[in-house]
């Protein structure tokens, strides 16, 4: 009876092991068809500066800071400025993505600061002619406002063409002086079977599950999905609040639907921006 027992508990270990090498086997073939399609490692995808040019607006690389060997900007906006802003990839209507990237708020930002800060944009170019967005801009985006940082999420209503609402993500002061990661899971649709995830980790604390939306996300009559922008928009020229403003941006990806949270997140900064 004993040798029965343990040749049951032989052939039971034995097959744990093919199944836990079939799962890990299952998993891996996942995984390698998990691409990132997009990433910002040394320069800028794409530059847009609004209105004054070179000498209101500026895109620049820091060479003494790099966040897990990628590259960190700093996107400044003088007075006589609009914006500075990196533009990426365009997505495609109907398909999953997952973005990483992230920012760094410098210490000078107050929670009094009159106007705005648009930092992140989802917007479609050029947009379906006679399109009205009920909070400015074109598509989604991440504002501060006031001494709020908020995700503007636009996107079809149901019995709308265009509907929007604010999502508080946290305070100018919970981020000042600190790198905000940011991971998104996204479906681009117009239609009920999209989502919206979006964690974010700021400074050394934990990943934190900010949104989690579901139906449209945007648009099915669109050119494009939207494109991601990182960096600076203050609008037109002569902004309300302190001038110039700035802040850095690092660690860009855009992962397709097979990609993962990790594939995406972005890594420990070598060494904190001293603005």
């Amino acid at each position: 009876m004993a040798i029965k027992r343990c040749h049951q508990l032989a052939l039971g270990i034995l097959a744990l092991l093919a199944l836990g090498t079939v799962f890990t086997f299952v998993v891996g073939m996942r995984n390698s068809n998990a691409k990132i399609i997009d990433s910002v490692t040394k320069n800028p995808k794409k530059a847009e500066l609004g209105k004054g040019g070179l000498a209101c607006q500026q895109l620049t690389a820091i060479s003494t800071v790099t966040r897990n060997g990628q590259q960190v900007f700093k996107h400044l906006v003088g007075r006589c400025g609009e914006r500075s802003e990196m533009a990426t990839k365009k997505t495609e209507i109907g398909k999953t993505y997952w973005y990483g990237w992230s920012m760094f708020i410098p210490t000078a930002w107050k929670d009094s600061d009159a106007g705005f800060d648009i930092v992140n944009q989802f917007g479609a170019y050029p947009g379906k002619p006679g399109r009205k967005f009920p909070c400015r801009g074109i598509g989604s985006m991440i504002s501060r406002e006031g001494s709020n940082f908020n995700f503007i999420f636009q996107r079809q209503g149901t019995s709308i063409d265009s509907k929007c609402t604010r999502h508080t993500l946290f305070k100018v002061s919970e981020v000042r002086g600190k790198w905000i990661d940011f991971v998104m899971n996204v479906k681009w649709t117009g239609n009920k079977d999209g989502f919206l995830k979006l964690w974010t980790k700021v400074g050394n604390g934990p990943y934190v599950q900010k949104l989690n939306m579901k139906g449209a996300t945007f648009w099915n009559d669109e050119g494009t999905g939207p494109y991601f922008k990182m960096g600076l928009y203050k609008g037109d020229p002569n902004f309300k609040g302190p001038a110039p403003r700035y802040l850095y941006t690092a660690e860009y990806r855009l992962g397709d639907a097979n990609s993962n949270f990790r594939q995406v997140a972005p890594r420990l900064a070598k060494r904190i921006i001293a603005d």
